[in-house]
């Protein structure tokens, strides 16, 4: 646990001065708790006494003003340590998206998004409390023992040893429950991230599950998981619920022995009432920071525990790292080299096996092949989002590895095979790559995809508010718009990876037709599985396992009779029976 507390020593030093303040207020607090009893003492003697009411009165005033000045203090504590704590949460949280940010997409095909989701939530609650409470409550219980406890030994020694007799049962209680404590919590934790997952999966597939009419079995499933975390839960609340009686039960029978002690030490005259009566005050000081002593470690196994879970999310190591000094691209020319790359998602499946080509600056090439040939793995190398081994890749003669990750991909546009848009408006959208872009160059992006006019109708225009994955469009609609944003940027290289399967010819036509004019400027890969999409690049590949097995010109592959040949005949034939139905 001390090695994971470790880790929050820079944001605890960030706030070090409200945590010193915090401090003070609590060693004010305590100075004014331990004056009351003193009063409590004097006036009780004082009545055994000829006494005056307004003496007594004195007495009351200034135990009024003392409690209002403790609870002043403890005000200003919670004000000092509380408020960093949210700070520290603030700033953990902040790391924690940034952390996420900064990984690979590889990274979240083995973490969930709900598992995520939990961490970022429930477990960083965890671990603010460890810093607010927790410091807060554990540093007051040790001023009041330093406080209490001399003042307890001045008026009896003796009742002082009974009424600490049980403190190391109370050490062995808080040892025993709070690695209980930790242990539960900790499978609560992953628990609720099944039970997150679970919840995202069937929120995010809801047309999916209603498809294949599995709503029952679903249920069912989230069921199980519900209930395995509700004892999870139940386990964990027995072992709280049985703590804090025992803390009782203990801190009860020392309270038991100091009456009885003490009632015998005021008869023999040792004490006087009014030291008996401060003592136990004193004593029932006490019973609130051995309360809290149980708390605070239920807070404090918690918070590890959490902590624990979000450490590993934020000392994950991304597969792809960047050079310490990573040349910063000011503008690409777009030559691409691949010398003899072969990778491999996993060690012993090669995606891409051996491929050397040579990829002249602004050409168009076209990529086609069966599924699963390596296509889109290809395509990904170039804006380096694999993990590639040097010297294999190379833009502009420069090693990829030597590149800038940032400032690679801002000079890449790419449209992945699976569009991704944002709940944000259609503009937005758009301009997602281009934060100065004005309305002027949205307009001509979208008029570019040929999706202008069917965004110009919708309600509020550019300004339509789209659902999650903009599940408000159409599959065309998502693809257009995210070939608006990838050419909006205007990138020196473009990649549009099956980016027209969503659409009919007619409309992928329209669209390479008004590209026709941007293509030129900049190198264009294609990736399709229609040859009418390819046919007019400047070099064709075919892929087949991960290698390239044919490449050239249109009319040259059509001559060889290979795959591409076969394709291009078959793709003749479906659209000539498309046009018999």
């Amino acid at each position: 646990m001390l090695n994971s507390l470790k880790y929050l020593r820079p944001y605890l030093a960030r706030y070090k001065w409200k945590y010193l303040a915090g401090g003070v207020f609590v060693l004010l607090t305590n100075a004014f708790r331990i004056t009351n009893p003193r009063i409590v003492q004097q006036a009780i003697d004082y009545l055994q006494k000829d006494f005056h009411l307004s003496q007594l009165a004195i007495y009351a005033a200034l135990m009024v003003l003392v409690s209002l000045l403790e609870g002043t203090f403890l005000f200003l504590m919670r004000k000092s340590m509380i408020v960093a704590s949210r700070e520290i949460e603030n700033d953990l949280r902040n790391d924690f998206f940034a952390k996420l940010t900064s990984m690979p997409p590889s990274y979240f095909q083995s973490m969930s998004t709900g598992d995520i989701m939990s961490r970022a939530t429930n477990d960083l609650t965890a671990v603010r409390s460890l810093v607010g409470p927790g410091i807060a409550y554990s540093t007051n219980t040790i001023f009041a023992f330093l406080f209490v406890i001399p003042m307890m030994i001045y008026i009896s020694p003796r009742l002082t040893l009974y009424a600490l007799a049980p403190f190391p049962v109370i050490a062995v209680l808080v040892n025993r429950f709070g690695k209980a404590i930790y242990r539960r919590f900790e499978k609560i934790q992953y628990q609720f991230s099944e039970l997150s997952t679970r919840a995202q999966e069937n929120l995010s597939g809801s047309t999916m599950i209603k498809w294949f009419a599995r709503e029952e079995y679903e249920i069912e499933q989230f069921r199980h998981a519900n209930e395995e975390f509700m004892r999870r839960s139940i386990s964990h609340a027995k072992v709280q619920a049985a703590f804090h009686p025992s803390l009782m039960l203990t801190i009860g029978i020392s309270i038991a022995l100091v009456i009885l002690i003490g009632g015998q030490l005021i008869i023999a005259g040792t004490i006087t009432l009014g030291e008996f009566t401060a003592f136990l005050l004193y004593a029932s000081i006490l019973i609130w920071p051995f309360i809290a002593l149980g708390w605070v470690v239920g807070l404090f196994q918690q918070g590890s525990a959490s902590l624990n879970r979000m450490i590993e999310i934020y000392e994950a190591r991304a597969d792809i790292q960047e050079a310490p000094d990573a040349l910063v691209p000011d503008k690409l020319s777009g030559e691409i080299t691949f010398k003899n790359l072969t990778f491999a998602y996993e060690s012993e499946q090669p995606v891409l096996q051996e491929i050397n080509l040579q990829i002249p600056a602004r050409q168009t090439i076209g990529v086609i092949g069966p599924t699963g040939s390596g296509k889109s793995t290809l395509v990904r190398a170039i804006p380096h989002l694999l993990n590639l081994p040097d010297g294999t890749v190379m833009i502009d003669g420069q090693d990829i590895n030597r590149l800038s990750l940032k400032g690679l991909r801002a000079r890449i546009g790419y449209v992945p095979q699976e569009t991704f848009l944002f709940s944000a408006t259609i503009g937005e959208n758009i301009a997602y790559g281009c934060a100065d872009a004005s309305q002027e160059d949205i307009e001509w992006a979208a008029q570019m995809a040929d999706i202008h006019e069917q965004i110009v109708d919708f309600p509020h225009g550019y300004d339509t508010l789209l659902g999650e994955k903009g599940i408000n469009l159409s599959g065309g609609q998502k693809q257009r718009v995210s070939i608006a944003r990838a050419i909006l940027r205007k990138p020196d290289i473009l990649i549009l990876d099956d980016a027209f399967s969503a659409l009919d010819t007619q409309t992928e036509a329209k669209i390479l037709n008004n590209l026709e004019a941007f293509f030129p400027d900049r190198t264009v890969i294609l990736v399709s599985h229609r040859v009418s999409t390819l046919q007019n690049c400047d070099l064709i590949l075919v892929l087949e396992d991960g290698r390239i097995t044919e490449q050239g010109v249109h009319n040259n592959l059509i001559r060889q009779g290979g795959l591409y040949a076969w394709i291009h005949e078959k793709q003749l034939l479906e659209d000539e029976l498309a046009e018999v139905e």
